[in-house]
């Protein structure tokens, strides 16, 4: 196979994996779990996955960010291996990352920025510890407070910070 089949075939795969991981409610289900199984994908434990939705930028629907990444590497790693240009199929992995992203994030509206602004400001960062640097850094991909600043990779979606 030359490389565009094999870009066409790692296309078809990442579109198979993502649309799975739509179908879920949000933090996965048996059939998400049942395909991490299949490709030798460790998932997350329980408590580790309702962390991610509970702390995570936020999520209505959908498998877990990191999840789906660790996936989606799984299922076009090997066919990179056979590509003379991978970067090419591993970015397209990476965009169906950041637009999965969009799709799984709760729609913002006036109303539910204002709740959130009111809801948050009894346990925002800096009114517990008073600090100036209290403010998170966020995630470039799936905009999740950064609160480990020695860590290069976000906890939520793996991304490289």
């Amino acid at each position: 196979m030359d490389d565009a089949q094999i870009l066409e075939q790692g296309k078809q795969a990442i579109a198979s994996v993502v649309h799975l991981a739509l179908s879920c409610p949000a933090g996965g289900d048996a059939r998400w779990d049942a395909l991490l199984d299949k490709l030798g994908v460790e998932k997350l434990a329980a408590d580790e996955r309702a962390r991610h939705l509970r702390e995570g930028p936020g999520q209505s629907r959908g498998a877990l960010l990191l999840e789906l990444r660790w996936t989606l590497a799984r299922v076009v790693e090997p066919l990179c291996e056979h590509m003379d240009d991978p970067h090419v199929l591993r970015t397209a992995a990476e965009q169906a990352v950041r637009d999965y992203v969009s799709a799984v994030k709760p729609k913002v509206t006036t109303s539910s920025i204002f709740a959130n602004a009111f809801a948050g400001i009894a346990t925002s960062p800096g009114r517990i510890s008073g600090s100036a640097e209290a403010a998170a850094d966020r995630c470039g991909c799936c905009g999740a407070p950064r609160q480990d600043r020695s860590s290069n990779s976000c906890r939520y979606c793996g991304e490289t910070l």
